[in-house]
């Protein structure tokens, strides 16, 4: 098995001489086999012609030719993420422009002829950094769940630009309808699934998008719904707030510091098509240390013409799909600044909270760190933390602000409409192969629902800091957690609903219509509770912040 999941998890240097070959609508694609987990792997097929040159900052296009015979046995680059001179998602893996490929894996027995349901992976890193050749996105596990439950699944993994190339804005770009670039990468991969999954046995009619950042397809052009999934499973809050202009100061300036920080500043008095034409043929690593400033989903008319995520949602803007959506305990310690020992203090860092609702905001979570985020862990502080009295009561406001209280308000708001199911990931990993960790922070439900069982190899030590390898090494209750979630969010996507997972001892996740709850992921009995925990202060949030 180890062997097995090396080869699954690098790019294949030897491949069978009778390889798996699919004719798609733009040639013959060659992939490799699997034979010990019963699968193909299809890797590195480009969807988009590649942006680079004067496609550089502009919306995808699809490659309407030929590419012959493709050797899909090698996972493609990763987009460049944010320029930094320190670790981060993309660390240790290639990196290029001419990235915009995915990766389709299917199980042995599916056809044309007897097509299943399809999970598209949408990667997180906050629109700045990931790819799907990343080793916690592997898909072989959630493939063999599937088929595990008697359900066979097809999965498909991504590559959208990111950054400055996927997400700059600025009048420039606004005028020339150039925005949201990284978005539209992942609509155009999902119209190709559409247009050749089929080829692979999966049904375009059944897919399901899942990831970190899902949301923006769900909400694009107002709710339309151009039949290109049925259902969502959202692993990162909802969002909230509303979306900036293209023009709003912080994203205008990124903008403007690739024309005066470079030779582009020759055309600092010309036209808009003369800046842009001079961007798209700076030197990448140029145009990336010269754009390092605001980037993100912006209010494009277009693509995203709605005010925010909650207010589409609110306003009936939305596809109406299936969900599975949560958070983890506590998220609020992974995005929350630190260091304050007053309600003065703590108030100046609820940033995000408009400055008359921050003392009656504070009023609702007690000034008791044993009650705040990291939950039920006493007076604790976690390892690293600045010393600040204040630390956890801050925590746990904005990690309600930012992942908690959105499911709650959404599922609130739609759950009489479509079927959903709304969880708590309450684990603290054994391990997360980096460092021990000591409390349920972002991210960490992943390697879980992924049933993740890379070789804890010392390239996996280097480049991974939040994943946990549940291989035969692992602590039998945490294989066990990974194989119950893989195969419920397996379950989901081939059947709608997450409770036809092939295990033992199961626990009944009902749809938040018929009962309030959440399913509670945890190692030492994963259980149902009802969903009004910090019932108070998230109501303060709904009621008065997700709409300013």
């Amino acid at each position: 098995m180890r062997g097995i999941a090396f080869l699954a998890a690098f790019a294949f240097a030897a491949v069978a001489a009778q390889q798996p070959t699919v004719i798609i609508k733009n040639g013959t694609v060659r992939g490799v086999d699997l034979p010990q987990f019963s699968q193909s792997l299809f890797l590195g097929i480009p969807y988009a012609q590649p942006p680079v040159g004067d496609l550089r900052l502009r919306p995808p296009r699809s490659i309407n030719a030929s590419f012959g015979t493709l050797d899909a046995t090698a996972y493609g680059p990763h987009c460049w993420s944010r320029f930094t001179t320190g670790f981060d998602d993309n660390s240790g893996f290639p990196n290029s422009e001419d990235c915009l490929t995915l990766n389709v894996i299917r199980p042995t027995g599916v056809s044309e002829q007897s097509p299943v349901p399809v999970v598209v992976w949408i990667h997180g890193g906050g629109l700045t950094t990931g790819g799907s050749a990343d080793f916690r996105y592997n898909g072989s596990w959630i493939v063999q769940a599937s088929i595990a439950n008697g359900k066979p699944i097809v999965f498909v993994s991504i590559n959208y630009r990111l950054a400055s190339l996927g997400f700059l804005a600025g009048k420039a770009l606004q005028d020339e309808g150039s925005l949201n670039l990284g978005v539209r990468d992942q609509r155009l991969a999902l119209h190709w699934v559409q247009e050749n999954i089929g080829k692979f046995g999966g049904d375009p009619k059944r897919v399901t998008i899942q990831g970190e950042s899902v949301h923006a397809q769900i909400i694009a052009f107002a709710g339309r719904d151009d039949k290109l999934f049925n259902q969502a499973i959202a692993e990162s809050g909802t969002g909230g707030g509303n979306f900036s202009l293209p023009t709003a100061t912080s994203f205008q300036a990124n903008f403007n510091s690739l024309i005066n920080n470079t030779t582009c500043v020759s055309t600092a008095n010309g036209s808009e098509a003369d800046q842009l034409a001079c961007i798209r043929a700076l030197p990448i690593d140029v145009f990336r240390t010269n754009s390092v400033g605001s980037t993100g989903i912006v209010f494009d008319g277009d693509f995203i013409n709605v005010p925010g995520t909650l207010q589409a949602y609110k306003d009936g803007n939305w596809v109406k799909v299936a969900f599975i959506v949560g958070s983890n305990t506590d998220e609020g310690r992974s995005f929350s600044a630190l260091g304050a020992n007053t309600t003065e203090q703590a108030a100046a860092l609820l940033s995000g909270v408009p400055t008359q609702f921050r003392d009656p905001l504070l009023a609702l979570y007690p000034d008791v760190p044993a009650l705040g985020c990291p939950f039920n862990t006493g007076d604790f502080q976690p390892a690293g933390s600045p010393p600040g009295s204040e630390n956890k009561r801050v925590a746990s406001v904005n990690g309600d602000i930012v992942m908690a209280a959105g499911p709650r308000w959404l599922a609130q708001q739609i759950s009489s409409q479509v079927p959903f199911y709304k969880y708590r990931f309450n684990h603290v990993p054994y391990n997360t192969g980096f460092a021990p960790i000591d409390y349920v922070s972002h991210f960490l439900e992943v390697s879980y629902v992924f049933n993740l069982q890379n070789n804890n190899t010392a390239f996996w030590i280097t480049n991974h800091f939040t994943a946990t390898y549940l291989g035969p090494t692992a602590p039998i209750a945490d294989r066990f957690l990974g194989t119950y979630m893989s195969r419920a969010w397996a379950s989901f996507i081939a059947t709608g609903d997450p409770n036809n997972a092939n295990v033992p001892s199961k626990v009944h996740w009902p749809k938040y219509s018929e009962e309030p709850s959440n399913m509670v992921w945890q190692t030492q009995g994963s259980t149902v509770e009802e969903d009004n925990f910090r019932q108070e202060g998230m109501q303060f949030i709904m009621d008065h912040i997700f709409f300013q």
